[in-house]
């Protein structure tokens, strides 16, 4: 009995330890992001074309999407805009804008380039589309969508109606990713209700007379579209042969990634209040959904959430991805872990992802290595969708702080105090968020569309305190982004992976390099890279804090920005 009491103190001890541990590292660490917006030539400010009337789709926008457009080897930012709604009556005019980065300022090229749509946007992704070397852009509107070739020379052609890209459903967030193996990427677009300006039904609290917008039960799902690359500029409409049509989920985020380690791309799709999808792929293309027999349809509750924002990461280094998704205020954003054997389990709450949470009501996000420790961190962008929220409930704000939540490794996670995250603390109602290291000195930097208001620019500021590893990967067999494609780099016998996928997050399209934290190791013993071709390349004795381009079959070269 004795010895059992002193085995459960010297537990006790240890576990208080850690947890002191534990409370001093997160302390000690801060996060200094500086908006630059406005003050860098970046202007953009979002306007949802409302006029008080409370349509549905003002308040779901809007995107932004990173992409080395000029091939100048560094990101420019696309932002969707809004249109004017009924009784809108301001004395501007609303098109999507397009900034090149010009080494920290940034010149608005909308017109010149050809892509300042005066559509409803929503969201966007991006992808070289034909191989040819130039990223291409795929706009999802409240209406038609946009497809937009880039033709090499600073301009795009608007080869929608030629590319068979036609979609008129209210979309949300966009992917591209190669289905088939075949080289060339498809795309996979998310819808969500059917909604008319003139059916606009009329919701809120009767009894004060204060209007609100509407609920998603209110309306009616809409299928979500897969369209395959024929590799000659044209894409077919697969959506019903793929498996994808039968399901009218109210589609907002999506996110691809191989779940079951086999070697192609499924994709995640977060529904709003209804199951979330989870399309198993079988190699060629087709899909079989599965969500509710891998135990990402619902919660750990079994209720279907308002899923809006998604990523895929491994989080618990056990060599599989696992998945996040950001939900509505008063449901917690959700974390699923991979079982191994094509199941998942909701671990939120036990990874301290749930409390924290539940005030917010969370949109663009996206795992990332903040501390540069070599395990995963998450940020989350949050805003309410209800205007006048206060009124209805005081425990919500419009307006809504960014949260920073630091992995371990094992899976759990630690909220980083506001106070130690810079700018990234103010409050705005954000939506579509994109990530990717704007200024290239192996940081992640971040762009958020805010709804209704203006764009943030965050900015890390100062150099990595840690070593960092990047790499830009060019298929030759496989599609020339080399989305699909698996990473895993050792260095002394510490091993992680990632792959190739800029999307993710929420209406938005993210850096496609991938960027690893090495903390104090200075060389990358080992890398190990499996194209979606089937082809492997292997390399070793990379050194630490700088970009590596990778060819498919053999080349590798460092960079220099």
């Amino acid at each position: 009995m004795g010895r059992l009491f002193f085995v459960v103190l010297s537990m006790m001890r240890s576990a208080v330890t850690t947890i002191i541990f534990l409370t001093n590292y997160l302390f000690a660490q801060s996060f200094d992001f500086v908006d630059q917006a406005g003050t860098s030539g970046l202007e953009f400010d979002h306007d949802h074309g409302g006029s008080g009337e409370k349509y549905y789709i003002e308040t779901m926008g809007s995107g932004v999407c990173l992409l080395d457009y000029d091939n100048d080897n560094d990101l420019d930012i696309y932002f969707c805009q809004g249109a004017s709604l009924p009784g809108w009556d301001k004395a501007i005019q609303l098109e999507n804008k397009l900034f090149q980065n010009n080494g920290g300022s940034w010149i608005d090229v909308s017109q010149k380039a050809g892509v300042a749509d005066k559509s409803y946007s929503l969201g966007c992704a991006c992808g070289d589309v034909d191989n040819d070397g130039d990223t291409d852009l795929y706009v999802t509107n409240f209406g038609a969508d946009k497809f937009y070739l880039n033709n090499g020379d600073g301009t795009f052609s608007d080869q929608t109606t030629e590319s068979g890209l036609i979609n008129n459903e209210w979309a949300s967030s966009a992917v591209f990713l190669d289905i088939d193996h075949d080289g060339w990427l498809d795309l996979y677009v998310t819808n969500y209700v059917e909604f008319t300006t003139n059916k606009n039904p009329w919701c809120g609290d009767r009894q004060s007379g204060r209007r609100a917008y509407c609920d998603p039960d209110i309306f009616k799902g809409v299928p979500d579209k897969l369209f395959r690359n024929l590799g000659n500029g044209i894409f077919q409409d697969i959506s019903k042969e793929a498996g994808i049509s039968n399901h009218r989920g109210k589609g907002l985020g999506v996110v691809p990634g191989d779940i079951d380690g086999d070697g192609d791309l499924d994709l995640y799709v977060a529904n709003d209040k209804v199951m979330n999808n989870l399309y198993i792929n079988d190699g060629q293309g087709m899909f079989i959904e599965d969500a509710l027999f891998a135990g990402v349809g619902y919660n750990e509750n079994g209720r279907a959430e308002a899923g809006m924002g998604v990523d895929f990461a491994d989080v618990n280094q056990d060599g599989w991805l696992d998945l996040f998704v950001t939900n509505f205020s008063g449901e917690s954003n959700t974390l699923y872990i991979n079982d191994k054997s094509g199941s998942f389990v909701d671990q939120t709450f036990l990874a301290g992802l749930g409390q924290p949470s539940l005030n917010y009501l969370g949109f663009g996000t996206k795992f990332l290595d903040l501390n540069y420790d070599g395990y995963q961190d998450i940020f989350v962008v949050n805003g309410h969708v209800i205007d006048n929220i206060h009124h209805f409930n005081k425990d919500y704000s419009h307006a809504q702080k960014k949260q920073i939540f630091i992995g371990d490794g094992s899976g759990a996670f630690s909220e980083i105090s506001s106070d130690k995250i810079g700018d990234a603390r103010n409050p705005s109602v954000g939506r579509g968020a994109a990530f990717g290291d704007l200024d290239n000195d192996g940081d992640i930097d971040i762009v958020i569309s805010n709804n209704n208001g203006p764009a943030n620019l965050l900015i890390r500021s100062g150099k990595p305190e840690a070593n960092w590893i990047g790499f830009d990967l060019v298929g030759k067999k496989s599609n020339r982004d080399a989305i699909g494609t698996r990473i895993k780099i050792e260095s002394n016998g510490f091993s992680q992976f990632k792959y190739v996928n800029p999307g993710g997050s929420y209406l938005a399209s993210n850096d496609k390099r991938v960027l690893f934290g090495l903390d104090t190791h200075s060389k990358v013993n080992k890398i190990t890279i499996d194209w979606p071709s089937g082809k492997t390349s292997a390399y070793s004795a990379l050194n630490s804090n700088r970009y590596y381009r990778v060819i498919e079959g053999g080349e590798i070269s460092e960079l220099f920005y």
